[in-house]
């Protein structure tokens, strides 16, 4: 039980959308808005103009295989990367940045100047281990629209991108597979320019204090109606109805709260379905409890007479098999949980080698709330199964516990 919990939340863990992410992503489904209507949507009530960003997105193919994706796929070894233009001032700059991005390697500073003069991009921490590069490289992407003509973006920021997959998985910014290896930052001018975006078509943003999203969505959707056009390219998931909320027929916004929603209703679903074998076995092994607190007080029958006889009540000679019975529970606490936790981490670590969900180096997550309902189900087992032994300890009588005592011996 230790074991699972432990393994199946730390491996959670960097799937859970982090605080790097604006409050909402308005994807536009068909069409697409031209400049003069993303500052429109910036202007609306309960958006925060200053920390609207129209986003330029598409989903090459690597040019080469930095990811080993062919020889065996991942989370993190796919073919594609979703490219994301923003304005570099706009996104990352000041003390509060919109993309609150947290950098392992090289600095803000230079990953702007990067961004804007020299087809700087910031990548994933996960992205870069599993491609082997480091600030200055470079690498290769297709565009859909035109295979034949890669074009060439450099490292300058390496971040830790926590819950980038589901936020990608559900809004819309996957537009070619249902899979890709990462997100990366890169100017919106350069993403345009390559890709062929004429038009908006994603835009985060961040709400007013207090600002309903459900009245900001409704408000955008008209907007997005005045411009129709083709429906936009998506993979399946970001046409799903949970994750996500539809305005209209154009206008879908994604949350990292909805995202961290479905990711804990599914988890949590999935850890404790697997954990109802371990359970059911700990009930099965409390009846080895009920006999081994048998055994002890038959063992110990002349001695429980011998302390009836010198005062000690009743109750007090029950309280004493009950805590036996905790004792043993405690014991077995103990010894699992420092099973589980060296298993669960163990796990966590060969998951890396040989698992889809590898690639993303989880950290060491312990569910204390999780195993504490463990903890508990395992002292009230014990402290169930000691009870008859406690009664019947409990009412024998004197004389007899000593006869019986002593013709055991």
């Amino acid at each position: 039980f230790v074991a699972i919990q432990t393994w199946g939340y730390s491996m959670l863990e960097p799937f859970v959308p982090g605080d790097w992410s604006p409050d909402a992503l308005v994807c536009i489904t068909e069409g697409g808005l031209p400049d003069e209507a993303v500052a429109e949507v910036a202007r609306l009530d309960g958006i925060r103009p200053s920390r609207c960003l129209p986003v330029a997105v598409e989903q090459p193919k690597l040019a080469e295989d930095i990811t080993g994706s062919s020889e065996r796929q991942s989370v993190a070894r796919q073919d594609t990367v979703v490219m994301m233009g923003v304005e570099p001032e706009a996104a990352l700059a000041g003390s509060d940045p919109v993309l609150n991005l947290g950098f392992v390697e090289g600095s803000r500073d230079e990953a702007i100047e990067a961004m804007r003069t020299r087809r700087g991009c910031i990548v994933p921490d996960h992205f870069a281990r599993t491609a082997g590069l480091a600030i200055g490289d470079s690498f290769r992407v297709l565009s859909p629209e035109a295979p034949d003509t890669p074009v060439e973006y450099t490292v300058a920021g390496v971040v830790t991108l926590p819950g980038w997959h589901w936020m990608s998985k559900f809004s819309g910014v996957r537009r070619r597979d249902a899979r890709a290896a990462a997100t990366i930052f890169a100017s919106r001018d350069d993403v345009r320019r390559d890709f062929g975006l004429e038009k908006t078509n994603f835009i985060w943003f961040d709400l007013d204090e207090g600002a309903d999203l459900d009245q900001v969505g409704e408000a955008i959707a008209p907007i997005a109606e005045r411009f129709p056009g083709e429906k936009q390219p998506v993979n399946q998931q970001g046409k799903w109805d949970f994750a996500a909320r539809m305005y209209g027929r154009m206008v879908r916004i994604t949350t990292p709260e909805m995202a961290t929603e479905r990711i804990d209703s599914r988890a949590d679903s999935m850890i404790w379905s697997m954990c109802h074998l371990p359970l059911i076995t700990l009930l099965v092994t409390s009846l080895g409890v009920v006999n081994a607190v048998l055994a002890s007080v038959r063992a110990r029958r002349w001695e429980m007479g011998v302390l009836r006889a010198v005062g000690v009540t009743r109750f007090g000679l029950a309280r004493m098999v009950l805590a036996e019975s905790i004792l043993i529970g405690l014991v077995a606490c103990v010894l699992s949980l420092g099973f589980g936790l060296t298993a669960g981490w163990c796990g966590m670590g060969v998951s890396q080698y040989v698992s889809f969900f590898g690639g993303l180096a989880p950290s060491l997550v312990v569910p204390w709330k999780s195993l504490a309902i463990g903890v508990g189900a395992t002292v009230s087992l014990c402290l169930l199964a000691g009870l008859w032994p406690a009664i019947s300890t409990g009412r024998a009588e004197t004389l007899r516990l000593l006869q019986v005592g002593r013709s055991a011996m």
